[in-house]
């Protein structure tokens, strides 16, 4: 993959953007990605499957440094800046990166070295020293650096400026008229989301239904005018929070016994919205970043 740009930040928000003083001396590759493939024995020929399991992700990432016969000292301060932000004790580190053809992504990788440079800083030519960073991924997907954002229920803005009221009256507004709607994963695994459930009014025990699977996520909970419950049912990041007059609150206790904390399977996922009482008090949107095997 060619790189346009790249940025790698650090756990403590040190970074280094590789375009200036460091530069890449290839593309970023980061296919090959391998995966554990589980059987179980069988009575047939053969063997029965029964899951696969992604690798850790493994890469290289070499550049040089663009010496061009500085002084000596330019160069030891080149030499503290990679240490300093590519120490492995300050992992895990962001890459940030732009491809040619202007997509974004990022990926969250851990060090397992120390930049490796194999002829130290002393150049024979004095105008480039090559470098090494070795990289390992406990998380092997690639996100996309964009969320997509979809709307479920919202009221819409009916006028726009410049305005004139006829005497009759004018709408200020309409309500989105269907329940259902249509979330597209555009990445190529299943991924989590942020479920927001906004109350206008009094809303009492929202809930979203996957049409698809029929998993359903259920609270029991009387919302009233103002609040917002944001539900992220990311596996290892599972939350249920309220805020209400500015004051955030943890309420996962509201969640029904028989909840799934639904998860965006790639390709077209269908959802209904509901509520017991105030329904079209009601606005829900879901939010949610792709994730990629290889870009």
């Amino acid at each position: 993959m060619i790189v346009k740009e790249l940025k790698i930040t650090n756990s403590n928000g040190d970074s280094i953007e590789f375009g200036r003083h460091f530069q890449l001396t290839n593309g970023l590759d980061l296919s090959n990605l391998s995966a554990n493939v589980s059987y179980s024995e069988s009575t047939r020929d053969g063997a029965n499957y029964q899951l696969t399991v992604l690798d850790i992700r493994e890469f290289d990432l070499s550049f040089f440094i663009d010496y061009n016969h500085r002084e000596n000292w330019w160069m030891e301060e080149r030499r503290r800046e990679l240490f300093r932000v590519f120490n492995p004790k300050h992992n895990p580190m962001r890459l940030d990166l732009t491809t040619k053809g202007q997509e974004t992504y990022y990926l969250n990788a851990n060090l397992v070295a120390a930049p490796s440079l194999p002829q130290g800083f002393e150049n024979d030519n004095g105008a480039w020293q090559k470098g090494l960073l070795q990289f390992s991924c406990d998380d092997p997907f690639i996100y996309s650096s964009t969320s997509s954002v979809v709307d479920i229920a919202v009221w819409n803005g009916a006028f726009e400026f410049p305005l004139e009221i006829p005497s009759e009256g004018i709408e200020m507004g309409y309500r989105s008229e269907s329940l259902i709607e249509n979330v597209f994963n555009n990445g190529d695994t299943e991924t989590g989301m942020i479920i927001r459930f906004k109350a206008l009014a009094s809303v009492k025990n929202p809930s979203l239904v996957n049409i698809n699977t029929y998993e359903s996520l259920k609270l029991n909970f009387d919302m009233v005018g103002g609040d917002v419950i944001d539900v992220s049912t990311y596996i290892g990041k599972k939350t249920v929070t309220l805020t209400r007059n500015n004051v955030q609150s943890n309420i996962f206790y509201a969640v029904d016994l028989t909840s799934t904390f639904i998860q965006l399977n790639p390709g077209d996922n269908l959802f209904r919205y509901d509520a017991e009482e105030g329904i079209d008090n009601l606005e829900v949107s879901m939010s949610f970043t792709n994730q990629f095997v290889g870009v």
